[in-house]
């Protein structure tokens, strides 16, 4: 991977002074904040009920870096519950950039320990799509972490729930439907899970439509050979969408963009945990922390190619970064 010398070294530039009130304006609170080892530098999380910021920048000077988000959507990951020591951490996105920020201190079990000095740690860990570019650690005299309550709290007051097992957040809002979308079906002996071709729609948009219900979307566009199979397509570019179309009949779908809804009201932007309570279940062949699931369209016959396939694509911020609808048969 090449590395951006630069990059780094502005961020690195954000982690600070042990003061919980250092770089928090008016009105926030420091969920954690300290300064590098090896750097005259020094990061900072503040937040309150609306949302939460990362800042970096010299030691005492001012910010190089702030990156803000709202706390309904802020990437926060709590304590697990276990071990030796407590911890949390957030999570910033900035294009291929993802800046994961956190802090803790071992847990006394004994009254000798706690007669002891508290030892305190916190951590700054930056990818770039996805690997891992940079590990930065904090002068432990110098970090500020005070566990319980905070972020934590303020999510679950705006109606979310923990997901430990995707490791994401989920609305209250988003209910599992009484029987799983995800349907069991077998091959050959083989149990899979397959989706109504019901859900195989996107925004009132559904796979295998004719060219003529579209007309109030607007005109194709002829792409000559898109694949390399020698036919020619027709598609149409919408916003945050294209269909594609094929003998007059829709093959395929994509979307990027929120405003177009599966039937489920699954959509681009959901967390993994919030598409997992809609399908019930998580796809054969996945876990609940992959990038991707997959399902094909069910069948009252069973085949080895199934006629239809979803994507969903989940990005660093593990949500959905895309929906991708396609017919196997074109």
């Amino acid at each position: 991977m090449k590395v951006n010398f630069g990059v780094y070294l502005l961020f690195a530039g954000a982690f600070g002074t042990a003061q919980a009130q250092a770089g928090c304006p008016i009105g926030q609170e420091a969920f954690t904040s300290c300064q590098i080892e090896g750097r005259n530098t020094e990061v900072s999380v503040c937040f309150d009920d609306k949302v939460a910021t990362y800042r970096y920048g010299p030691t005492g000077g001012a910010a190089e870096l702030q990156l803000s988000e709202t706390i309904d959507r802020v990437d926060f990951e709590p304590w697990p519950g276990s071990g030796v020591s407590i911890f949390e951490s957030v999570t910033f996105y900035n294009g291929d950039y993802a800046y994961n920020v956190g802090g803790g201190f071992d847990r006394p079990f004994s009254e000798e320990e706690m007669q002891q000095e508290q030892r305190r740690f916190g951590w700054v860990e930056v990818t770039e799509s996805g690997e891992h570019a940079v590990s930065l650690e904090c002068i432990p005299e110098t970090v500020t972490y005070g566990f319980g309550g905070g972020i934590h709290d303020i999510k679950v007051a705006a109606g979310q729930s923990w997901d430990s097992y995707s490791f994401t957040w989920v609305s209250d809002d988003i209910q599992p439907a009484p029987t799983s979308f995800l349907r069991e079906t077998s091959y050959e002996g083989v149990i899979e899970y397959c989706l109504p071709a019901s859900e195989f729609s996107l925004g009132g948009v559904h796979m295998g439509d004719p060219l003529s219900a579209l007309g109030k979307l607007g005109s194709p566009e002829t792409i000559e050979d898109p694949d390399g199979r020698g036919e020619a397509i027709d598609r149409m570019f919408l916003a945050g969408m294209f269909i594609d179309i094929f003998q007059d009949a829709i093959f395929a779908m994509s979307t990027t963009s929120p405003s177009w809804e599966m039937p489920s009201g699954l959509r681009v932007g959901m967390t993994r945990g919030e598409v997992i309570r809609l399908l019930g279940r998580v796809p054969n062949g996945y876990t609940a922390t992959s990038q991707s699931f997959t399902a094909h369209v069910c069948s009252n016959d069973p085949v080895p190619d199934p006629e239809w396939t979803m994507v969903i694509d989940f990005g660093q911020d593990k949500r959905v970064d895309r929906i991708y609808f396609v017919s196997l048969s074109y």
